[in-house]
C-alpha cells in the first residue's frame, strides 16, 4: 500500500514539473509581429496600435488636411499646433488605457513636419512647464533666461480618439465588435479636416465553461 502511495505522490510530482518545463516566454516584436490574441473584455494594446499605425498612414495622405496644412502655413507662416483632448472610452473597460493611439498618432504627425504638438493644454499637458515658468520669482535665476508672461502659444488644431465596443452572444458563440474614431478639427472654426473610422472584430467559440 505504501509503494503504491508513493508511486502515486512520484508521478504527480514528476507530471508538475513537466508542466512547469513546457512553460516558454517567447520574445516578439509589438510594432511589427501580430499575436492575434483578444480578449473581449478588454481592447488589446496591439489592436490600439493596429488602429494608431492605420491611421497615422491616412492622416498623412488625407487630402483635407493637407489642404488645412497648406493653407495654414500660407496664411501664418508656420506650422499649426496640435492638442490632444481626453480619448472618449465607450467600452465595457472603464480603465482602459488608449495612450499608444495617442503616442503613436502624435509621433506619425510631429515627425512628418507638418505639426507642433503642445504639451501646455489638453490631455498632453504636463505641471512641468507651469512649474518651470514660476522660477520668475525665484532671484536665483538669470531674469532674461525666464520664460516670460504671455509667450505660450496656443493649440491651432485639436485630436479627439473614441473607443466603442459591442458584443453579441449566440449560444457558445460571442461576435465581439470595435469601433475606432479619430477626428482633428480646426479649433477657430470648428471645422473638421481630418476624420478617421475602422471596425476591428472577433469570433469567440466557447469550449467549455465560461469564456
Amino acid at each position: 500500500m505504501k509503494t503504491i502511495t508513493m508511486l502515486s505522490i512520484t508521478a504527480a510530482i514528476g507530471g508538475m514539473l513537466l508542466a512547469t518545463g513546457c512553460a516558454s516566454t517567447q520574445i516578439y516584436d509589438p510594432t511589427q509581429d501580430r499575436t492575434g490574441v483578444r480578449n473581449s473584455n478588454t481592447v488589446s494594446h496591439e489592436e490600439l496600435r493596429e488602429i494608431a499605425r492605420d491611421a497615422a498612414q491616412k492622416v498623412l495622405k488625407a487630402p483635407r488636411f493637407m489642404e488645412y496644412i497648406e493653407k495654414f502655413r500660407a496664411d501664418n507662416g508656420r506650422r499649426p499646433v496640435l492638442k490632444l483632448t481626453h480619448t472618449i472610452n465607450e467600452t465595457n473597460d472603464p480603465d482602459l488605457n488608449v495612450a499608444v493611439i495617442d503616442d503613436i498618432l502624435q509621433e506619425a504627425l510631429f515627425n512628418s513636419g507638418l505639426v507642433d504638438v503642445t504639451l501646455a493644454e489638453g490631455k498632453g499637458r504636463t505641471q512641468s512647464i507651469a512649474d518651470s515658468r514660476n522660477i520668475a520669482y525665484d532671484d536665483n535665476f538669470n531674469q532674461n533666461t525666464v520664460a516670460k508672461k504671455g509667450t505660450l502659444v496656443a493649440a491651432n488644431i485639436v485630436m479627439r480618439p473614441k473607443v466603442v465596443s459591442n458584443e453579441v452572444r449566440d449560444g457558445r458563440t460571442k461576435v465581439v465588435d470595435r469601433f475606432f474614431v479619430i477626428d482633428i478639427a480646426d479649433i477657430d472654426k470648428g471645422s473638421v479636416v481630418f476624420k478617421y473610422s475602422k471596425p476591428l472584430g472577433f469570433i469567440k467559440t466557447r469550449g467549455g465553461v465560461g469564456w
